[in-house]
């Protein structure tokens, strides 16, 4: 949420009613924030980075777990030895995910 900008001094205004025009505006938006917070439109970034990293790392363990599950099926469908093509597979999707490891999640 970007904040509004601070209201400019008046010709022949007070500093006073600035000031307290500012503060107005100031808990007009911490209002706001709270009320978004309680309906759930906002959430901890800290908390939400935290989900999306264990969400990252249980898919991650998904996916190098998936070879030594379908490999012998494969293999059995394409003819050739189970061993090797779990470790060709494995070793292609650790690749894989090694090229990857720079993708990041940023929240503003």
């Amino acid at each position: 949420m970007v904040a509004p900008p601070a209201p400019e001094p008046l010709p022949g205004g007070s500093s006073f009613h600035n000031a307290r025009t500012a503060n107005e505006v100031l808990k007009a938006q911490e209002r706001k924030l709270r009320l978004e917070e309680r309906r759930g439109q906002l959430v901890d970034k800290a908390r939400a980075l935290m989900l999306v990293h264990r969400l990252a790392k249980e898919e991650r363990d998904a996916i190098l777990a998936w070879p030594a599950r379908v490999a012998a099926e494969l293999a059995a469908e394409l003819g050739v030895d189970a061993h090797r093509l779990q470790t060709l597979m494995d070793a292609r999707l650790r690749q894989h995910l090694a090229e990857r490891h720079d993708v990041r999640v940023s929240i503003g």
